[in-house]
């Protein structure tokens, strides 16, 4: 978010004194970033989180977006909020730093998710970088980088590497400037989706493939969503899934084969176990499928924890 330097201080506040009201409560399902408490019953599709580990990287201090490698299933991918450099971090599954990696020529304005899929060259899984954010819905346009993800499974990962060959797919919305926080990416079709965060009910706007990297695109508005602030999404691998979350739920939606996500979307989802963390922004799918991950950005000197809930 643009002006998160600014209202990081009063928001995690805000949002820590939520938390510790409920838990005092004995209560633990907190919901909604501005919408009422959600009281719809908790699937048992996953297990309750379960602490994996935290993130050890001293320079990972707004863990803002997470995926999970497609090269080696032992790493995910985060990068920081607004503002930080142009980097995107590599870190095990337990949390452990494994390397970091530059975007060369891009720049950090307000990233907000990452996302992994498909792109010009099938032979090639891409990284999905969304410098998406606008709190304040002012921007002239936004921009999603892609660049082919390196190969993981060498017998050492350069402890820092610059990514070349990045492409900017610059975009405005078609119904005018809005901020979001949530990237997803269509593997069956290699469509970039969107999600905004800020209206009652939020956007669903899609990319079609191919996106530009010449000229400037246009995400088109698909439908409005019951829900309001969406802070991170994913589709999973083989597409068959979708996760959205907000700050204090998360959301699946199955997809039976043949469906396309709109229509997917349009159906009521089930809502999840899910621990609600300190500006949680960040969630998606381990690769394999056996669950998903979610992680906070950091609000305080403790190690943030990293999460995962499992498929039962």
């Amino acid at each position: 978010m643009s002006v998160k330097a600014v209202m990081k201080t009063l928001k995690t506040g805000l949002i820590l004194f939520v938390l510790t009201t409920f838990v005092a409560a004995g209560c633990k399902e907190v919901s909604g970033d501005d919408g009422p408490k959600d009281d719809s019953q908790i699937s048992n599709l996953f297990t309750a989180g379960q602490e994996v580990g935290s993130i050890a990287s001293e320079d990972i201090d707004e863990a803002s977006g997470l995926v999970s490698s497609r090269s080696n299933n032992n790493y995910l991918w985060t990068h920081n909020d607004s503002g930080g450099e142009p980097i995107v971090y590599l870190m095990s599954k337990t949390g452990a730093e494994a390397s970091q990696a530059r975007l060369e020529g891009s720049q950090n304005t307000d990233w907000e998710d990452i996302a992994m899929g498909p792109g010009p060259d099938d032979a090639i899984q891409y990284l999905y970088v969304g410098d998406i954010g606008d709190n304040r819905a002012t921007r002239n346009n936004l921009t999603i980088y892609r660049v082919a993800e390196p190969d993981l499974n060498v017998p050492n990962i350069p402890s820092s590497q610059t990514l070349s060959n990045v492409e900017a797919i610059n975009y405005v919305y078609s119904n005018g400037a809005r901020d979001a926080e949530s990237l997803m990416v269509d593997p069956l079709t290699k469509d970039i989706y969107i999600v905004s965060k800020r209206e009652s009910q939020v956007g669903l706007y899609v990319l079609p493939f191919p996106q530009s990297v010449v000229e400037m695109d246009t995400a088109e508005f698909i439908m409005s969503m019951p829900y309001t602030g969406f802070v991170g999404g994913d589709i999973s691998f083989d597409g068959t899934e979708v996760l959205i979350k907000t700050y204090f739920e998360v959301y699946h939606w199955a997809r039976p084969n043949g469906v396309i996500i709109k229509d997917a979307l349009s159906e009521k989802p089930s809502r999840l176990m899910y621990t609600a963390e300190p500006q949680g922004e960040a969630i998606c799918f381990s690769t394999d499928g056996s669950g998903f991950y979610t992680v906070s950005e950091k609000n305080s000197a403790d190690p943030v924890p990293l999460f995962f809930y499992r498929r039962n």
